[in-house]
C-alpha cells in the first residue's frame, strides 16, 4: 500500500509566486517515489487581484496527484467595500457636525474598517481561506487518512489550516516555514495587537507539528532561541533552491553590444531599485558607464511607493531602465540567461533568502544583491561571481559594487556550483524527513500532540551538508 500524504499550500500552480516552486518541487518527488499524493491548495477563482499566474505551471504536477481546491470566503472584504463606499458617500452630509466638534459618522466608520482591515489580516491577506479550506480539506480525507501532513507557508494561514487538519485527522504534521513569521522584521511597523496575535499563532503551531523545517541556518538558529532547546530538536534545515533542468536548452549569450542588468519579479514594500537607479545616473554622469551600452530591465510588476518611471525621467534615465509587464515562467528563465548580469533586491532581513535567488545562479549570470549582510549577501559571494551591498551604503558604495559586477560579467567567468542551488537535492531531503515520521506511526509512535517524534535528522542534513 502506497504512502499517503496531504500536502497543504496556498501556493500551487497555476499561482505563479516564487513559493509554488519548493512545494512543486516535494510533489514531484513524492509522486517519483511511489507516494498517494493528495493536495490542498487555492482555487484560482478567488485570487485576489495581481496574483501572479501561470498556467504552464498546470503541466509540471504529476497526472497521480490529486489536487483539492478550497476558494477563499472574502465576504468580509466585499462588506468592507460596501461600507467604505456607504461612509465616504455621506461625507458632505457630516462635515459639518464633525467641523461643529460632534462624534462624526465619518470617524466612526474608519475605525470600524480599520478594525476590520487589521482582523482580516491575521495572520496574512489570506485568512479568507482558512475556513474553506479546513472544511475542503477534511473532506477530502474522509475515506483517505493521510499516513502524514506537510504545509508550506507562507502565507501563514496555510498552517493554521494545517494545525487544525493535524488534530482532526490525528496525523502527523510536517510545517514548512520559507520565511520568518511573527518575529519578521517587515511586521515591525504593524499595531501590537497585530504582532500579539501573530506571536501566539506562531507559537501554537511549533508547539504541535511534529518537525518543523526552515530554508536559512540564521532562520532556524532564530526560531531556536527563541523556543529553547525542547523545540530545537524538531527543527531541521533544508535549504531552499530551483530545478536546475528549467535552464536546460536555454543557452543563450549575453549581448556583446549592450551590458543588461536584469531584475526578474516582482518589486514591492521595501524591496525598491531606487538606491541602485541614483548609481546608474552618477555613473553615467561620471562617464565610467556608457549610457548607449548599458539598461537596467526590470521585468514584472512594481508596486511602489515611488514611480520609477517618473523618478527614472526626472534623473534623466528614461532611456536606461526599462520596466516590463510580468511574463510567465519560462520567458522570465530565458531573459535571465540572456542577461548580462542579474539583479536581487532583499532589504530589510538577514535570514532570508529569496527564492529567486537560486535561479538567479542556475542561470550562471553573475549577480548584483541590495541586501543586508546576512544569508542572501553570503550566498551571493558564495557563487563567486557575486556582489552584494547593502542598499544604504551610500551611492558611491552601490556605484562602486555595480561597476564590479559589469566587470565581472565582461571577462570570462565560472559558473557558481550546483550544490548552492540545486533544490532537487533538498526535495530529496524533505521526502526522507516525510517517510521517515509516517514510518515511526506505523511502527506505533504517537503525534507531536503526545510525545517527540521518532523522525531522524540524517536525511534532512544531506541538504545542509550540499548547500
Amino acid at each position: 500500500m502506497s504512502r499517503r500524504v496531504l500536502v497543504v499550500a496556498y501556493d500551487f500552480p497555476p499561482h505563479g509566486a516564487i513559493g509554488t516552486m519548493r512545494t512543486l518541487r516535494l510533489v514531484q518527488q513524492l509522486a517519483r517515489d511511489g507516494w498517494d499524493v493528495k493536495v490542498l491548495t487555492s482555487d484560482p477563482r478567488a485570487f485576489r487581484p495581481r496574483t501572479p499566474v501561470d498556467e504552464t505551471l498546470l503541466g509540471r504536477v504529476p497526472s497521480s496527484v490529486t489536487v483539492v481546491r478550497a476558494a477563499a470566503f472574502r465576504g468580509f472584504e466585499r462588506l468592507k467595500g460596501l461600507a467604505r463606499r456607504s461612509n465616504s458617500g455621506r461625507r458632505s452630509a457630516t462635515a459639518a457636525h464633525e467641523v461643529s466638534g460632534g462624534p462624526g459618522t465619518r470617524g466612526i466608520g474608519r475605525r470600524a474598517i480599520d478594525l476590520v482591515d487589521t482582523v482580516l489580516a491575521i495572520p496574512d491577506q489570506e485568512s479568507a481561506w482558512l475556513a474553506p479550506a479546513v472544511a475542503q480539506g477534511f473532506q477530502a480525507c474522509q475515506s483517505w487518512k493521510p499516513d502524514v501532513l506537510y504545509s508550506s507557508a507562507p502565507p501563514w494561514t496555510g498552517q493554521l489550516v494545517a494545525r487544525s487538519l493535524a488534530a482532526l485527522l490525528k496525523c502527523p504534521w510536517v510545517a514548512d516555514f520559507r520565511d520568518p513569521w511573527a518575529r519578521a522584521p517587515w511586521r515591525e511597523a504593524r499595531g501590537k495587537f497585530a504582532r500579539q496575535a501573530n506571536g501566539a499563532l506562531e507559537r501554537m503551531v511549533i508547539r504541535r507539528a511534529d518537525a518543523v523545517l526552515f530554508v536559512t541556518r540564521a532562520n532556524l538558529d532564530e526560531f531556536a532561541a527563541h523556543y529553547g532547546a525542547k523545540a530545537r530538536s524538531r527543527f531541521h534545515l533544508v535549504p531552499n533552491g530551483c530545478d536546475p533542468s528549467d535552464f536546460e536548452g536555454m543557452a543563450s549569450a549575453p549581448s556583446p553590444s549592450r551590458f543588461v542588468l536584469l531584475h526578474a519579479g516582482t518589486l514591492y514594500a521595501a524591496r525598491s531599485p531606487l538606491p541602485l537607479i541614483h548609481a546608474i545616473a552618477r555613473a553615467i554622469d561620471r562617464g565610467v558607464l556608457e549610457r548607449n551600452r548599458f539598461r537596467l530591465r526590470l521585468l514584472g510588476p512594481t508596486n511602489l511607493l515611488v514611480d520609477l518611471r517618473a523618478e527614472s525621467r526626472r534623473i534623466g534615465l528614461e532611456d536606461v531602465v526599462e520596466i516590463v509587464p510580468r511574463v510567465t515562467l519560462a520567458e522570465s528563465q530565458r531573459e535571465m540567461v540572456s542577461a548580462s548580469a542579474l539583479l536581487l533586491v532583499q532589504p530589510g532581513t538577514t535570514v532570508s533568502v529569496p527564492g529567486k535567488a537560486y535561479e538567479y545562479l542556475a542561470a550562471g549570470r553573475p549577480v548584483l544583491a541590495l541586501a543586508e549582510e546576512g544569508e542572501t549577501a553570503d550566498l551571493v559571494r558564495a557563487s563567486g561571481i557575486g556582489v552584494s551591498i547593502r542598499p544604504d551604503a551610500g551611492v558611491e558604495a552601490v556605484e562602486a559594487a555595480l561597476l564590479q559586477v559589469v566587470e565581472i560579467g565582461s571577462r570570462p567567468y565560472l559558473p557558481p556550483p550546483p550544490a548552492l542551488y540545486d533544490g532537487r537535492v533538498h526535495a530529496v531531503a524533505a521526502a526522507g524527513l516525510l517517510a521517515d515520521i509516517a514510518k515511526s506511526i506505523r511502527r506505533g509512535g504517537k503525534t507531536r500532540a503526545h510525545a517527540e517524534p521518532a523522525a531522524t535528522t540524517d536525511r534532512v542534513s544531506l541538504g545542509e551538508r550540499r548547500r
